[in-house]
């Protein structure tokens, strides 16, 4: 009965390890691109200032072009506010008008995407897909005619929002080895205990002949 016991919490253990494991290395290898506005609100013709960070970009060993950033109000198919190139960190930064809106909440979209072809069916039309971690989000308010706008903020450092990624990133892919490292230990854990079940398994004894 203990035998079972025992091997159930380590069958566990290996499992619980497994599944932290793939997590924590599937969110590290994703980051979500954010954007800052450099104002809350505005009216209608007012100019505003947006920085955006952790946009996919090619590996630095591709010769690839980075995906631009299309900035549309209110929908993903919305209106262009503008288009950007991440640069090779993946930060953006571009200025805007804001539409001609009705007062209230609107919604900003950092849409990244590329088009994908089938290598099975070169000549079908390509897909076209979202890069990962986007669209990016910002939240904006239209102010009433007559309403004061709140006073202007200076948009987050790019290079300061850049290194503190990069540090999250450091502490994602740590998290991630050592989750990987409880794994291999449970196993390993579960292999000793399998082996040491047989070697001490009782070796039944002939029948006795009368």
């Amino acid at each position: 009965m203990r035998g079972r016991v025992g091997r159930r919490g380590v069958v566990t253990a290996v499992v619980a390890a497994l599944a932290l494991a793939l997590g924590a290395t599937a969110f590290a290898c994703t980051n979500l691109a954010t954007m800052t506005l450099s104002a809350p609100a505005g009216h209608p013709g007012d100019t505003i200032t947006l920085v955006g960070t952790s946009f996919p970009v090619p590996r630095a060993a591709s010769t690839a072009s980075p995906t631009p950033v299309v900035l549309r109000w209110k929908s993903g198919d919305g209106p262009v506010l503008a288009t950007v190139v991440p640069d090779r960190t993946g930060s953006i930064s571009a200025t805007f008008q804001v539409p001609p809106s009705e007062a209230g909440h609107a919604v900003i979209i950092g849409v990244q995407r590329r088009e994908v072809v089938n290598p099975e069916n070169p000549d079908a039309p390509p897909v076209v897909l979202d890069e990962p971690g986007t669209p990016a989000r910002a939240t904006f308010r239209v102010l009433a005619p007559g309403e004061a706008a709140p006073p202007a903020r200076t948009p987050v450092s790019l290079a300061a929002t850049s290194s503190e990624t990069t540090g999250l990133f450091v502490l994602m892919v740590l998290f991630g080895a050592v989750s990987l490292s409880l794994f291999v230990g449970g196993v390993m854990a579960f292999m000793h205990q399998v082996r040491s079940r047989r070697v001490m398994a009782p070796v039944p004894w002939p029948p006795r002949e009368w």
